[in-house]
This record gives structure tokens, sequence and C-alpha cells, in this order.
């Protein structure tokens, strides 16, 4: 069975890829047709939705689906950790772009980095203990 915390996942990871795609062609249209230089303040913001928002969390979704469950009650583990990372990622990680947008170097700025990193530990930690195995 899919887990709904990958379907999560994935659902947002996809939403990003759409933002950062039309970010991606504005900025493309700005290089071809030159309307509004002041445009490449977005290129930051659209690697970063690129990468963070939609590859890494594409990679989460999927490697939370696919790696191997426990034989236990709860074959991924805690549901939620789950939804703690789902959750303080994807905040973290709108408050890392209102920040890039409005303020840079702020305290939203630190606030996102810190609870994206205490997300990523959280699927580090979910995904550890599917991956080690005991040998007796």
């Amino acid at each position: 069975m899919f887990p709904i915390q990958s379907v999560w996942l994935l659902r947002v990871s996809l939403v990003y890829f759409f933002i950062g795609t039309l970010l991606g062609a504005l900025l493309m249209y700005q290089k071809v047709f030159v309307y509004n230089p002041s445009i490449w303040f977005l290129l930051p913001i659209h690697y970063s939705i690129m990468i963070w928002g939609f590859f890494l969390q594409f990679i989460m979704g999927t490697a939370y689906w696919m790696f191997p469950k426990h034989l236990s009650m709860y074959p991924r583990g805690s549901n939620f950790q789950a939804w703690c990372l789902l959750i303080g990622y994807n905040f973290g990680f709108f408050c890392l772009l209102i920040s890039m947008i409005f303020s840079p170097n702020s305290t939203l700025e630190f606030i996102g980095k810190i609870m994206m990193l205490v997300s990523i530990l959280i699927f580090i930690k979910l995904i550890w203990s599917r991956s080690i195995s005991y040998n007796s």
C-alpha cells in the first residue's frame, strides 16, 4: 500500500515543479525578449524551488515508499514522525522562500533552514532504521 505521507510529498513536489517550471519559462522569456531586467532576482528562487522544493521532496517521497518495510505493526516507522517530516519541511521551505523574496538574511530564513534540517534528520532516521540489516 502506498503511504499517504509519500502521496503528499510527491503531490507537493509536483506543485513546486510546476511553479519552478513557470519561473524558468519566465526567465527564459526574459532572456529572449528583454522586457524587465530586474526579473533576474527570481533566479535563486527558481533554483531553490527546483532543488529543495521539487527534487528533494520527490526523492524523499519515493524513498519513504520504496525502502524495505519492517515486519511490525508500523512497517515504515512512526506515522507521527512522517507527518512531522512532511509538514515541517514544507513549512520551513515556505519560510525560506518568503525570506528570499522579501527580506534575505532574516530570522525567518534561519527558522526555515532549521525546520528543513530537522525534517531531513527525521527522514534520515526513518529511512536508516529500515535500511540496516541484522545478521545473527
